[in-house]
C-alpha cells in the first residue's frame, strides 16, 4: 500500500517509515507534556463529505556545530528548520498539505517566510494510485527520499546534497503495480522559485523516475533516475547535473538496520564534463528502546578536481585560510546517538561527530565537525 503523509512519499513496505507517521488521533485525554503531540487535528469527521480531517503539521530542528580543521574553525547555533503548516484531506480522494520555513531568530530582517517548503494537492482514487501536484521532494536517492523528520546524522551525505534536487515545483504519479513492485514518474520546473513570486527565466525541465522492489519484509531496493535539460539556465531549485542514477536500499531488523546508496552523476553547466560517483554505508542499532546509535560512511570521487565540494553549511565556513573548496575525492567518518523522549522520532536530542577529509583539488581539508541539537515534529 502507498503512504503518505506531509511531502513525504513512503513506498510499500518501509515498516520504520510506516510506523514512524502513523496517524493521531482527537485525544479526550487532559493536556500533558507526554500528550501534546496527539493534539494536532483540529478537525476529524468522515461523515462529512466535503472536510474529512484538518492537521496541524510541522517541524523544529535546532542545533549546535563546532568544527575544527586545518583549514580554520568555525561554530554556531541555528534554528536549521522551523516549518509550520497544515494538512486538509477532502472530499474523501483529494489532501492539500502545505509547509512554510520559517526564519531562525537571527535569520530574521523584518521578513519571517523564507519560502514554502511543501505546498502540493494529492488525488487519490484507489488505494494503488495517486497523484500530485505542487511543489514536492524529488524523492532522488535513499536519503532524500527519507524526511529530515527521520534522518538520524544531522546531514545528508556530500554527494546528496551536491547533486539531487530537495524541493521543486512538478507533477507526480505513484501507482503500485503488485505488492512488491512500485512506480514513480514526475515532470519538474524551477519555473517558479520557493516563494511563489519570482519566475526563474525559462525554467528547466526535469524528470523523474523511480522504481521501488520490496524484496521481504526487511528489505526494500530502489532505482532512481533524475534527468535535467544539460542546455537550460538553471534557478536555486536545481543542480547543475544532466543525469544522477541511485541505487539505494533499505534493510531494517528487529533492533538494528541498514541503509546504503550508490550515486553517479554527470555534470552539466558549469559542471559540464565532470563525472561523479558516490557510497553511503550507514548501519544503526536500538542501544535501549529509547537510544539509538548509528554510523555512516560516505564517499565521493570524480574525475575534475573540482568536482566535489565541501559541505557548505559547516566545513565551507570553517575555510578562512582563502584556500580552494573543491577537490577530487572526499571521505567522511559519521558516528551519533539520538535519544527519544517521544517514540517515533517525535521528540528527540541527538550529538554527533564527523570526520572528514578531501584531496585532490588546489587545497586539501582535513576536520572534524561536532554536532548537538534537539529535534521534533508533529
Amino acid at each position: 500500500m502507498l503512504v503518505l503523509f506531509a511531502g513525504d512519499t513512503l513506498l510499500a513496505g518501509d515498516k520504520s517509515s510506516k510506523a514512524a507517521i502513523e496517524e493521531t488521533t482527537v485525544s479526550d485525554e487532559s493536556w500533558s507534556f507526554a500528550n501534546l503531540w496527539d493534539h494536532t487535528i483540529f478537525y476529524d469527521n468522515e461523515e462529512n463529505s466535503f472536510i474529512q480531517k484538518v492537521t496541524f503539521i510541522g517541524r523544529f530542528h535546532g542545533q549546535y556545530h563546532y568544527v575544527d580543521s586545518d583549514r580554520g574553525h568555525d561554530d554556531d547555533w541555528e534554528e536549521r528548520r522551523i516549518r509550520p503548516g497544515f494538512k486538509f484531506n477532502f472530499l474523501n480522494d483529494f489532501m492539500f498539505a502545505m509547509e512554510a520555513n520559517i526564519r531562525g531568530v537571527d535569520d530574521i530582517h523584518g521578513e519571517y517566510l523564507k519560502g514554502w517548503d511543501n505546498f502540493y494537492l494529492d488525488w487519490k482514487p484507489s488505494k494503488d494510485l495517486k497523484f500530485r501536484v505542487g511543489r514536492q521532494k524529488s524523492n532522488t536517492s535513499r536519503e532524500r527520499f527519507t524526511s529530515s523528520r527521520f534522518v538520524i546524522p544531522f546531514n545528508r551525505s556530500r554527494l546528496v546534497l551536491q547533486s539531487t534536487v530537495d524541493k521543486i515545483m512538478g507533477a507526480s504519479v505513484f501507482y503500485n503495480i503488485n505488492d512488491k513492485v512500485t512506480v514513480q514518474t514526475g515532470i519538474f520546473s524551477d519555473l517558479l522559485d520557493g516563494k511563489f513570486q519570482d519566475f526563474e527565466g525559462s525554467g528547466s525541465a526535469n524528470a523523474l523516475l523511480k522504481l521501488g522492489y520490496r524484496m521481504n519484509d526487511n528489505t526494500q531496493f530502489y532505482l532512481d533516475y533524475w534527468w535535467a535539460d544539460p542546455k537550460a539556465d538553471r534557478g536555486p531549485e536545481t543542480r547543475p547535473y544532466a543525469h544522477v542514477v541511485s541505487l539505494n536500499s533499505l534493510n531494517e531488523w528487529e533492533g538494528y538496520g541498514l541503509q546504503t546508496d550508490l550515486l553517479y552523476t554527470s555534470g552539466a553547466a558549469e559542471r559540464d564534463g565532470q563525472n561523479t560517483w558516490g557510497l553511503v554505508f550507514m548501519p544503526w542499532y536500538n542501544i535501549t528502546p529509547k537510544l539509538r546509535g548509528v554510523f555512516r560512511y560516505q564517499l565521493a570521487s570524480s574525475n575534475s578536481d573540482t568536482g566535489v565540494s565541501l559541505q557548505k553549511r559547516y566545513e565551507s565556513r570553517a575555510v578562512t585560510d582563502g584556500g580552494g573548496k573543491q577537490g577530487r575525492i572526499y571521505n567522511a567518518f559519521y558516528a551519533g546517538l539520538d535519544y527519544q523522549f517521544l517514540n517515533k522520532d517525535r521528540l528527540k536530542l541527538m550529538i554527533g561527530s564527523e570526520y572528514s577529509n578531501m584531496s585532490g583539488g588546489k587545497d586539501d581539508f582535513s576536520g572534524w565537525t561536532h554536532f548537538a541539537g534537539v529535534r521534533t515534529w508533529w
